[in-house]
């Protein structure tokens, strides 16, 4: 992948201390304990190159393979607590935010749907009708929700469990953090009409520029969905680069509104101690981003066209 020129785009989405960890309410996939990411931090630092993806340039030989780090949703411990820990070590960041989201407890549906779940005793449901909701409208979603909810259910959000608000989102950007969008109200696009899908680009964007006061050209995809109308809309905003949660590398070859990343959470991080595994790392993040890579690139050669190019 070095001698490609690749990318190894990775995305977060929380960085918690050990007693955030075991009390916050996101689905597994979503948190890594502070003293893993510090170890992580410190490795990727000293043996890879971070890169900032808004100046990366795939294709580009390097001396070592390149690395970004990429997080998503905005929540409120990327300031205090992974912050510090990547600007310690040089690490370049971009967080993907969601602007009417901004500043809010518990914004997001899929901690709201698991959260009254728990309350109800199904917490064994939570991962399945999560990802059966994720293909219904918003309007079916909230009024899900509202009927789970309707029996007075008691429900209580631990106070971490809260997006970014804009003074610390400023005093990032001013020391060099990127800011992209993530839409408006975190839709998955392809699940809502072309209009909505069109708003929630073209509103996010605006109000990140408004709020930072300079251009915003990154975009994330919601649960990393897209489409050919959505990659169309997103170039004909004035987006540069769009990112989604496909496993790969970013090379040459990459759609640039279709650019892959490796989902990192504590456990293909952790090895069988519980502590952070440079082995785990490379498995999960390297390994599986050069097969996916690879497979593609086979697909290619035999004739059928890639996913990420089929526009």
């Amino acid at each position: 992948m070095r001698r490609r020129g690749a990318v190894i785009v990775l995305t977060f989405h929380r960085v918690l201390d050990e007693a955030g960890y075991h009390a916050a309410g996101n689905l597994p996939g979503m948190a890594v304990r502070q003293q893993t990411f510090e170890k992580l931090a410190a490795y990727a630092a000293g043996r890879y190159e971070t890169v900032d993806v808004s100046t990366a340039k795939p294709g580009e030989l390097s001396a070592r393979l390149r690395v970004a780090f990429t997080f998503d949703d905005g929540w409120s411990d990327n300031y205090p607590v992974a912050f510090p820990i990547a600007q310690a070590h040089g690490i370049p960041l971009t967080i993907f935010l969601c602007p009417a989201l901004v500043g809010r407890e518990a914004p997001f549906w899929p901690e709201r749907v698991a959260a009254l779940l728990h309350a109800t005793g199904r917490r064994g449901e939570i991962e399945t009708v999560i990802e059966d909701l994720k293909h219904h409208s918003q309007e079916e979603r909230e009024r899900w929700i509202e009927r789970l909810g309707g029996a007075g259910t008691a429900v209580e959000f631990r106070a971490g469990d809260s997006t970014l608000p804009w003074e610390e989102i400023i005093a990032m950007d001013r020391a060099g953090v990127r800011f992209g969008s993530h839409t408006q109200t975190h839709q998955i696009l392809t699940t809502v009409p072309p209009d909505t899908a069109r708003a929630e680009i073209r509103e996010s964007k605006g109000a990140i520029e408004r709020a930072l006061g300079h251009p915003c050209d990154l975009f994330a995809y919601p649960n990393g969905d897209w489409s050919p109308e959505t990659r169309a809309i997103l170039a004909e905003s004035g987006y540069r680069l769009a990112f989604t949660t496909k496993r790969g590398a970013w090379t040459a070859a990459s759609d640039r509104f279709a650019i892959p990343r490796s989902n990192i959470y504590e456990d293909n991080l952790a090895g069988l101690t519980g502590r952070f595994s440079p082995a785990m790392f490379e498995y999960t993040t390297f390994w599986k981003a050069w097969r996916a890579t690879r497979a593609e690139a086979v697909g290619a050669r035999a004739g059928r066209q890639p996913a990420a190019a089929a526009v």
